[in-house]
């Protein structure tokens, strides 16, 4: 059984470190959408934020790993991101991995024998910045893997400005691209076309047709949301809430009043804004410059009073200006007369009974305050920092504000920045100071803290003033936006909602909402038992994805939520102990460089008596074979260190004993009970066909009497108490066995339903990528048409421009020889378009052919063991 499992290279399997990590079903969903096809060039995955797209990225990055495939990038937008994805992957993970972000680390993995430090025998993770401003170095690595966080960014990639996502496509090349963002659709539906153009650009019409077929088309969502199924991953919140602890959302909008030297200021600005001649903004639409001025006006007086101050010096150096100069000194005076401002008070107020509320339910004082502006965070930091241990973050390469505030902090102070990606679920009160345009920006900042994780229910607080045209018009845009990305993926939770402008009556009725910290945790017990059955079959279905579809093979402390599997985990953690010192023994069995001392209670193998610690084995890079030469000390244990010591299914170790785990081909076994004396095979079919391959473990038998025993019947005989064992013949690991004598079991070997079984689940991939060929194709014809469709217009505008000529014949005659020309040219094109279409069509079907014979499937049978089996007492 154990053999079985390590057998199949062709297998997913999660490896984790940390018994406090969990995997859940629509994580498992997620990692075997992204493996499903050998053809697919990429997805995205875009599960609602706070759901674990980290792990569900590194259930693919371990697969890929695991397959042999180590040439794997991951690159993240920003140092705070990196720091972020190496703190879980040393605590959580055993893949190995560099950081490549600075040129000191580049000078430091820089090596005569290899100058490129791309080219490492670990995940290579760096930022979007340094990954393509090393483009050259990076693309010239031959990525089998190509992970982008947040990337979002990436979705102009097919307009001309945006640089940095071109170069990061060259980067990627022809590796796998997998996508991570919460916000596939954050401005408008042309960042859907963006992320899925990065992919595979051939899959979507050009950008001016998609532009116009489903901008602002809400009743054409449901045909988008079937175009873009094949290439992104979803999961809502709602979704995994009867398995996962999901804690609620509970929204307070603040109403608040400005001041009367607020509303003055507003007055100043909201005239300058509608008067017919305005030198500093001499182009500019008036709605739009309202939009700006009072928006900023809206974040905080400091904010508008630096714009204000900047319009006077450029006043100052325009003539005939006095008048426009002296408004704007005006508001420079109103501005200064704004001693405390209104929402700042209330937020001081607001804070006061968020903690005072957050303590009665046991919660830590913590909470993140998002501001639009710098300016707005350096009028609040005083003011906090007076009464709070508060840290200021406003991005950059600095990670230390988020460790302050996760560590000791109460508040953390940010712009918008630390709203991407980073895990805040210390806290569960979420302030915005100020609302901002893009309604996704709010979900992202609630997400830092309404996430996985999560233990108690989370507040979030946004101030609003219905005076302020700005703070209005972001109210439409935040129910507009709400239905684009609801009607393509769907939203779990509003972001903006229960509206008061009375501060205390709001606490009181969000206090009464919000759950205690235990009584969170007995609710979701209790929502686990009410939805036991469900979640059986749900755990079902990803326990048949998790361990037959990919693999049986886990690692260290892998549990599935609810925790119905936990013991296969354990009981796979100890095979792999059991292969790991037979290793090491049979090391010390044929060596004499080097003693290797296993204590089985803790589950360690420590190297004794050596001058030099010596090479274990020979492992594939990706590239070559490379020399692994042991650590001092291992272990299985998933706090164990140093990480490169700890021993699990993905770690170079536990990869090498896996790989050089010898056997003999044949041998007898004696087990405990009466049984019918037996024989017992264990076989490897590799099952090939152009792009798949896949190993599967077979276990066939015959007793003395002629009787074929199934693969559950071998099972069972070989989970017998050994009673004794002998090997016969040479040992040799797996990868170096070749093809034994014929023997009469071999022919037991289900070959063809085995290819039959694979044929089947491939064919829906093959299916697909059939598909994208006729979709690509049927691009190619709408090109030409649309060609054609440009030179009639040209005809039918020429036409009516003659007809419009009435005394110039010579202008006349001009026009209808270009009319003349067109048509001409039109004719022709119409005539060639049938002729290319037919060729097209011939291409495609020749190209449908040749795909089907390349993937026709092949299968080579090995016999690993033949073993002879009797029973005793």
């Amino acid at each position: 059984r154990t053999l079985e499992a390590l057998s199949c290279e062709d297998s997913f399997i999660p490896v984790y470190a940390s018994a406090s990590n969990k995997i859940y079903p629509f994580q498992i969903a997620a990692a075997d959408f992204a493996l499903r096809s050998p053809y697919q060039k990429g997805v995205v995955l875009c599960d609602e934020a706070g759901l674990g797209k980290s792990h569900e990225a590194m259930l693919v990055i371990t697969q890929k790993w695991l397959e042999g495939r180590r040439r794997i990038l991951l690159a993240v937008p920003n140092a705070g991101l990196l720091c972020q994805w190496t703190a879980m992957m040393e605590e959580l993970y055993s893949t190995p991995y560099i950081v490549l972000s600075t040129h000191t680390q580049w000078d430091a993995l820089a090596t005569e024998d290899e100058p490129n430090p791309f080219l490492r025998d670990a995940v290579v993770i760096t930022t979007y910045e340094f990954a393509a401003a090393n483009e050259n170095e990076a693309g010239a690595v031959p990525w089998d893997l190509a992970v982008f966080e947040e990337a979002n960014a990436l979705s102009t990639v097919y307009q001309e400005g945006n640089q940095q996502a071109k170069a990061l496509k060259r980067v990627a090349g022809g590796a796998f691209k997998l996508l991570l963002t919460g916000t596939p659709i954050e401005k408008n539906i042309m960042d859907l076309y963006g992320l899925i153009w990065f992919i595979d650009e051939t899959v979507l019409p050009d950008d001016r047709e998609f532009l116009a077929r489903y901008l602002r088309r809400p009743e054409r969502y449901p045909e988008l949301s079937e175009l873009v199924r094949p290439y992104c991953f979803r999961t809502l919140r709602i979704q995994a809430a009867d398995y996962a602890k999901v804690p609620r959302r509970v929204l307070l909008t603040y109403e608040y009043a400005p001041s009367p030297q607020e509303q003055m200021l507003y007055d100043l600005l909201y005239a300058y804004v509608n008067q017919p001649v305005k030198l500093a903004f001499p182009e500019m639409d008036p709605y739009d410059l309202a939009l700006r001025l009072l928006g900023l006006q809206g974040s905080s007086t400091a904010a508008i009073l630096q714009t204000i101050r900047g319009v006077i010096r450029r006043l100052e150096q325009i003539p005939n200006a006095a008048g426009e100069v002296a408004q704007w000194r005006e508001m420079e005076r109103a501005a200064l007369e704004v001693k405390r401002e209104a929402k700042a008070t209330e937020l001081l107020y607001a804070l006061k009974l968020g903690f005072a509320a957050m303590k009665k339910r046991g919660e830590a004082r913590k909470a993140v305050i998002f501001t639009e502006s710098v300016e707005t965070q350096n009028m609040l930091l005083p003011l906090l920092e007076g009464a709070y241990r508060t840290a200021l973050y406003r991005g950059g390469t600095d990670y230390s504000a988020i460790q302050t505030f996760k560590g000791g902090g109460e508040v953390l102070l940010t712009t918008d920045n630390g709203a991407r990606g980073f895990n805040l679920e210390e806290a569960a009160f979420v302030i915005h100071y100020d609302l901002p345009y893009n309604t996704l920006k709010l979900e992202q900042r609630i997400d830092r803290c309404h996430r996985l994780g999560q233990e108690n229910d989370v507040l979030s607080l946004a101030f609003i003033n219905r005076d302020n045209l700005s703070d209005v018009r972001k109210l439409e845009l935040a129910s507009k936006r709400t239905l684009v990305s609801g009607g393509v993926f769907g939203l779990t939770d509003s972001v903006l909602g229960g509206f008061t402008n009375d501060l205390n009556a709001g606490f009181r009725d969000a206090e009464s909402r919000l759950r205690p910290r235990a009584q969170v945790e007995a609710d979701y017990q209790e929502t686990l038992i009410r939805n036991e059955e469900e979640n059986r079959r749900a755990v079902s279905a990803a326990e048949d994805v998790l361990f037959t579809t990919f693999s049986r093979e886990l690692a260290q402390r892998v549990n599935l939520s609810p925790q119905y599997i936990s013991h296969k985990a354990e009981e796979l953690n100890e095979a792999l102990w059991q292969l790991v010192k037979t290793f090491f023994l049979r090391y010390n069995e044929t060596n004499t460089d080097c003693v290797f001392v296993i204590d089985e209670e803790a589950k360690t193998v420590t190297a004794t008596e050596y001058e030099t610690l010596p090479v274990l084995f020979y492992y594939w890079t990706g590239s070559r074979n490379r020399p692994y030469r042991s650590q001092k000390r291992y272990g299985m244990g998933g706090g164990f260190k140093p990480r490169a010591g700890q021993i699990t299914f993905s770690s170079i170790i536990g990869q090498g004993v896996l790989h050089e785990i010898e056997c003999a081909n044949a041998g007898t076994l004696t087990v405990e009970g009466t049984i019918e004396p037996c024989r017992i095979g264990l076989y490897t079919v590799t099952l090939t066909g152009g792009s798949a391959r896949r190993e599967i473990p077979v276990l066939r038998g015959v007793t003395d009497s002629v009787r074929a025993l199934s693969e559950d019947e071998c099972r069972a005989v070989l989970a017998l108490p050994v009673l004794d064992c002998a090997e016969d013949g040479s040992r040799s690991p797996h990868w170096l066995k070749g093809r034994s004598a014929p023997h009469e079991l071999d022919k037991l070997v289900p070959v063809g339903a085995l290819l039959e079984q694979e044929a089947e689940k491939l064919s829906p991939a093959q299916a697909e990528e059939m598909e994208r060929m006729k979709l690509r194709c049927n691009g190619h014809k709408a090109a030409l048409a649309r060609k054609l469709d440009g030179l009639e217009v040209q005809v039918r505008a020429l036409e009516a421009e003659r007809e419009s000529v009435t005394g110039d014949r010579l202008k006349r005659l001009s026009l209808e020889k270009e009319a003349t020309r067109l048509r001409r040219e039109l004719m022709k094109g119409r005539e060639s378009q049938f002729f290319d279409a037919m060729r097209l069509d011939v291409e495609l079907e020749e190209q449908i052919q040749k795909f089907a014979e390349q993937e026709k499937l092949t299968a080579k049978v090995i016999r690993e063991f033949m073993i002879a089996v009797t029973g005793g007492n």
